[in-house]
């Protein structure tokens, strides 16, 4: 019942990407030939239909709905690869190919630290240190770029960072400690309690 829903469910969807990218449909076959290959994988997962609505969202211009659409999809299929270290290789190319959608719905976003952040996921999930749709940015670049964002960030808060950066190693950013405040002398002021008055003896006359 639910895998029968769920077919239903990427009917009607399928039919929304249709309308809403009339001409495209026929330039982008190939890309619908990616998802009804990975179809049958999906459906048993109940994620196909998510994933129908992550394009739909994209085509409409959605890239932040887009990319949290995808972010549960990606998350089941890494702890399938976690589980599983022979998964088959098309769960892989799946994982990767979300990969490289999930990063460009992020630079249409301007999240550029969660950009960055998909090529160290996709490293320590699939072992690959850049993705295909974006290869100049590799797994060394994406750390300095991670480090950076953390550092600048660091001194919009009124602090000084260190960033370090080792020959393979993660750049290490830190917070300089706070300087311990400076007690400037100030001169001592006597207080004035008031006037004494001193009582004179009265003369009496006889």
């Amino acid at each position: 019942m639910k895998v029968s829903l769920e077919i239903l469910e990427s009917i009607g969807l399928l039919l929304c990407l249709l309308l809403a990218a009339p001409l495209r449909f026929f330039r982008r076959l190939d890309h619908f030939a990616q998802i009804s290959e990975y179809a049958g994988l999906l459906i048993k997962r109940g994620l196909f239909a998510a994933l129908l609505r992550a394009r739909l969202d994209y085509r409409m211009g959605n890239f932040q709905q887009s990319a949290v659409l995808l972010g549960p999809i990606v998350e089941q299929l890494e702890r399938l690869v976690h589980r599983d270290k022979n998964a088959p290789l098309k769960i892989r190319r799946l994982l990767c190919t979300l990969y490289c959608d999930m990063q460009q719905l992020y630079f249409l976003c301007g999240q550029m630290e969660e950009a960055v952040m998909v090529v160290i996921r996709a490293h320590a999930n699939l072992g690959i240190d850049r993705l295909p749709s974006n290869p100049d940015l590799d797994l060394k670049t994406a750390h300095v770029v991670k480090a950076g964002i953390a550092a600048s960030r660091l001194l919009e808060e009124g602090g000084l960072a260190t960033l370090m950066v080792r020959q393979g190693e993660e750049p290490i950013v830190s917070r300089t400690p706070p300087k311990p405040p400076i007690k400037r002398w100030k001169p001592e002021t006597k207080k004035n309690h008031g006037a004494i008055v001193i009582p004179f003896p009265t003369l009496k006359t006889t």
